[in-house]
Parts: structure tokens; sequence; C-alpha cells
């Protein structure tokens, strides 16, 4: 069991999937979460899901409007400031990327990497003056080999991953970590949307453990990287794929 008592825990795409699960986790744990999301209702919906799991003050939000972020991060620093940052906010579209739209491509490299960016480095700028920090990254194992159809979702992952190590190299002197968890496909409500019975089929013949990872799995290896246990991994990226990253072709 860890313990973030006193600590103020950002969680972006927190109003469900994998961001929710770490909400859980982190406000079972005795963190104080602000959790953001752009949706009002997905927020509220998330609040009535993580009613009695400890202290979660949800702050409607999209993660490309820096303006925005800029008002959110000046409210977390007057309440302390940003311990830990967890980065989910992200949206995919498959699709070849021959046959790719010019503006989709726009969109979700806005939402996954530069606003992964954005609040990094708000956040990361809180940890410098409190002397200390931990900033984990949601990336994929998309964004280490090319699987087909993935578009710039696998582009923006391979970023995020660069990004992570890029902050893990810059702020590992100021006593703050950066790490990255890469997970296989997730069962949570954004994969479900673009992921019918043949891909679950096609993924699920390729993942040794024969399933997809489930949120809370994913919230326990973000947890750990978060605590001070972890203090001394910085610039890793963490597969969270049932043995995928390190299998060939399976024989079952």
């Amino acid at each position: 069991m860890y313990d973030f008592t006193g600590r103020n825990v950002v969680i972006t795409g927190g109003a469900g999937g994998i961001g929710e699960a770490c909400a859980k986790a982190f406000a079972g744990a005795g963190a104080s979460v602000f959790l953001l999301d752009w949706s009002q209702a997905s927020l509220d919906a998330a609040m009535e899901r993580l009613a009695g799991a400890g202290t979660v003050r949800p702050m409607q939000i999209d993660v490309t409007d820096r303006p925005a972020l800029d008002a959110v991060f000046d409210e977390i620093a007057a309440a302390g400031g940003t311990d830990v940052l967890v980065a989910t906010a992200a949206i995919v579209k498959t699709g070849l990327i021959l046959d790719f739209e010019p503006d989709t491509w726009s969109r979700i490299l806005d939402v996954n990497l530069t606003g992964t960016f954005h609040c990094a480095q708000l956040a990361g700028r809180q940890m410098v003056a409190k002397g200390r920090g931990r900033i984990v990254t949601v990336s994929s194992v998309n964004g280490q080999i090319a699987n087909t159809g993935r578009g710039a979702y696998s582009c923006t992952k391979g970023g995020v991953d660069m990004l992570t190590r890029l902050l893990a190299a810059e702020l590992g002197d100021k006593g703050i970590t950066a790490n990255a968890v890469a997970p296989v496909p997730v069962d949570t409500p954004m994969v479900l949307q673009v992921h019918g019975p043949k891909d679950r089929a096609l993924w699920e013949a390729q993942i040794p453990a024969k399933r997809y990872a489930r949120p809370e799995e994913v919230a326990d290896a973000v947890q750990f990287l978060a605590s001070d246990r972890a203090g001394y991994i910085n610039g890793h990226i963490l597969n969270v794929d049932g043995g995928f990253m390190a299998s060939g072709v399976l024989l079952r």
C-alpha cells in the first residue's frame, strides 16, 4: 500500500479508463486528486463512481487550451502545487496513413503530444519550485512498433516517449523523475470505440497473456512510478503489456 498523504496529484484525461483508475488509486492512498478532463458530463459521471474514494476535485479543461491550463495550474499552485502529474489525456482514430485526414492528424497531435507537453511544463515548473516531483505519462506499445492502421496515434505516443526521456534528462537533478507506462490495448471506453471483435482477436492472438490490460493494472504501475520507492527510476518506458513486446510469433 502506498501513502500519498499530503501530495497533490494532477491527472489529465481523468474521467474514465486509466485516468479514473489512477484517481481512485491515488485518492485511496491519501492524495488530493485534481481530476482534469475536457467533458463536464464525463467528469460528473466519474465523480459519482469515485464517491467515497477520497479527495477528488474535478476540473473541466481541454489540454490543448494553454491559457485555460495556465489558469487551472494557478489554482493548483494556490493549493500547494503539483507533486505528481499523470498525463493520460489522449484521443485516437484508426486509419491507414495515406488516407488520414490532415485535420484529424493535427487534432490528435495537439491533444496527445502537445497537450502532454503543456501539462508537463506547467506541472514541472511547480515541481522545480518544490524541489521534488513525479511525472508519469501514459504512452503505448504503439509508440514503439508500427502497428498498421494506428495513424497519428502511434506517432504521438512515440513523441510522448521522447518527451518523457527529455523531461527525465533535464529535470533529474532537480529532484524530479519522469517515466512512462506503455500498455497494450486496455479495456476502456476509448478502446472499445475503435476495437471490434476482429481487432480484439488479432491483439489477443499476439499477447502472451491472451487478454487486454485492465485499467487498474496500469494504475498500479503508475502509482509505483509516482512513489518514493521508484525514486531512482528515471526516463524509463515501462511496458504494461502481458509480454507483448517481449514476444514474436506465437504458435498457440
